[in-house]
């Protein structure tokens, strides 16, 4: 599902011939290929679709009611009884919820979905509790358009605005989002765990879920018992009814948690590994990499008997896939990550895999949870804001240290920073936007990349658990360790936490310097953004950067690659920067 327009005002056979055009560009197909059109409303489709509905067509119509999804569920067999359905079909399921409970339905169901119901000429637009699939919105021409991707949006005719608060989105929060938010002037987000209803006339949006916080009383042992019991239940709820799954394999405990579990289940799987061209012989241990991935993924695989795949991205592809992958965001993302995970997922056979995501954010996998530091802008994901500040031009002065912070504040609701804040916000934000990387890019493919760990009842057990049992005798992931020291090898069990991998090739490097160079030479957006003399001498400055300006491992060729996209972005989506007032 790509979009949505309510009271479509196609006065004439020539503007809905543009539409229908607008369509076809979006994944160079014909016009039949995308969606439906029914009634006044019409649909934009690519390439998403129900993942487990294949054979069953969207949307769902009966009488004045209508249903468009994308996405899962993974509590089916809870709900298929009532209604009594012979073969798997979730988006049928969800299609006789609504119609029987309304909006009461989003309480019983369970997964990572986004979708848009029309009931007598009013619109529900869902998105699942923890925002595992995307969904946009704004209003345009009196009518309302509702998408999964923002291309969708633009596609039919909004422009493509980018006020001062976006920049602030793009250059500070960037590549994460604030909740609501995108770098795109009334383009909004529906945020994870809220629904909007629209009549016509009003918008509205309303939250449906929040996470439950109450008292656990719970020894270490049985918080161990119950953990192993609820991620092994939510990994077999993920795997879909034919069996045909992949894991992605990087040798890490959360992956390797995943895969064991699966193979256990079903038998051997294909598993996935990514690595770099010139890693090998540039890689150099550091505090977050300490160790390789592909020799831990080798070992979990032997003890698996899984088909085992080790794909390695040479450094032209790596560099070509910036754009690709700024045309599946939307936006510039991050970077090398986001091409390598393009190249991954074109590469796996079938069409859901499972991953090990979300783990760091409720375990406590990253240093930020047990490591005292300064925090100077709040996320502590994000940092060298005054860094970037600094490289503006003083027209676009943007105070995005100022920015950042007030959404920080927002975000924690002014209460004092403690463990329970510190995992909500990493759920809310960090999680949020791995989640929207895992589904553009795997989406890129038409892969279904689904993340067990990111199971609302998991994540309100491990919300309201002590940071005490999750870093425990200074080992981070303690509580999941001990849960699966019985099903994991050993050797994974002790290994240290490591981030996806990015690529260290030197060669990759100077290509991104010198096209990024090339830009700064010609006609670019960045040379009215930046300080060119500055920016140059950043580029020409052999020294890599102090600390990451994004996450953990996102350093000087990285933020590179980001301008290089920025650049890119400003071009292809034709945008207009607006900063007055």
């Amino acid at each position: 599902m790509c979009g949505i327009i309510y009271k479509s005002s196609f006065h004439n056979q020539t503007d809905y011939d543009k539409f229908i055009k607008s369509c076809s560009m979006l994944k160079n197909r014909g016009p039949d290929d995308f969606g439906y059109v029914f009634n006044k409303y019409h649909s934009l489709g690519h390439n998403r679709m129900l993942n487990v509905d294949n054979d069953f067509k969207q949307p769902i119509i009966s009488e004045n009611r209508y249903l468009i999804i994308d996405g899962y569920l993974t509590n089916y067999s809870e709900l298929k009884e009532e209604f009594m359905l012979d073969k798997r079909t979730d988006s049928l399921l969800i299609f006789k919820l609504l119609n029987k409970y309304k909006k009461d339905s989003l309480n019983l169901i369970n997964g990572g979905y986004a979708f848009v119901y029309i009931c007598d000429d009013k619109i529900l637009a869902v998105r699942d509790r923890l925002g595992v699939k995307p969904l946009y919105y704004t209003i345009y021409n009196d009518d309302i358009i509702i998408a999964s991707e923002i291309k969708a949006i633009l596609a039919y005719g909004k422009e493509a605005i980018v006020d001062k608060d976006g920049l602030c989105e793009l250059l500070g929060m960037g590549p994460s989002n604030s909740v609501g938010k995108t770098i795109y002037k009334d383009i909004y987000e529906i945020p994870p765990g809220h629904y909007l209803e629209f009549d016509g006339r009003k918008t509205k949006i309303e939250k449906y879920y929040e996470i439950n916080q109450y008292k656990l009383e719970i020894t270490y042992s049985d918080a161990v018992k119950r953990v192993n019991k609820m991620v092994r239940e939510s990994i077999i709820n993920n795997i879909p009814s034919d069996n045909k799954v992949s894991c992605l394999l990087s040798g890490g405990l959360d992956s390797s948690i995943v895969s064991t579990v699966v193979s256990e289940k079903i038998g051997p799987i294909n598993t996935y590994l990514i690595d770099y061209e010139d890693n090998d012989k540039d890689f150099i241990p550091n505090s977050y990499e300490i160790t390789r991935d592909k020799d831990y993924a080798r070992l979990v695989a032997a003890d698996i008997k899984s088909n085992h795949n080790e794909l390695t991205i040479d450094n032209q592809t790596l560099f070509d896939n910036l754009k690709k992958a700024v045309d599946y965001r939307d936006s510039p993302g991050m970077t090398d990550i986001d091409s390598s995970l393009i190249y991954l997922s074109s590469k796996i056979k079938d069409n859901v895999c499972l991953t090990g995501e979300c783990a760091d954010e409720i375990f406590a996998g990253y240093s930020w949870y047990y490591e005292k530091s300064e925090n100077k802008y709040g996320f502590p994901w994000i940092k060298s804001l005054d860094f970037k500040e600094n490289l503006l031009n003083d027209k676009y002065k943007l105070n995005l240290k100022e920015y950042v912070i007030k959404e920080y504040n927002k975000a924690i609701n002014g209460n004092k920073l403690n463990h329970k804040e510190l995992c909500y916000i990493n759920i809310k934000y960090c999680m949020t936007n791995l989640l929207n990387r895992n589904d553009r890019m795997t989406m890129s493919s038409s892969l279904e990349a689904k993340a067990p760990y990111c199971d609302y009842k998991l994540i309100e057990l491990l919300y309201n658990l002590p940071l005490s049992y999750k870093y425990r005798l200074k080992t981070e992931k303690k509580l999941l360790r001990d849960s699966f020291k019985k099903t994991v090898i050993k050797d994974v069990i002790e290994r240290k936490k490591s981030p996806y991998p990015k690529s260290r090739s030197k060669e990759y490097e100077y290509k991104v310097k010198e096209e990024l160079l090339n830009i700064i030479n010609g006609d670019s957006i960045l040379n009215e953004l930046f300080n060119k003399e500055k920016l140059i001498e950043f580029i020409n400055d052999p020294n890599e950067m102090e600390q990451p300006w994004y996450g953990q491992l996102m350093r000087k060729t990285s933020f590179l690659a980001y301008l290089y996209q920025i650049d890119y972005w400003y071009k292809k989506y034709k945008i207009r920067i607006d900063i007055v007032g």
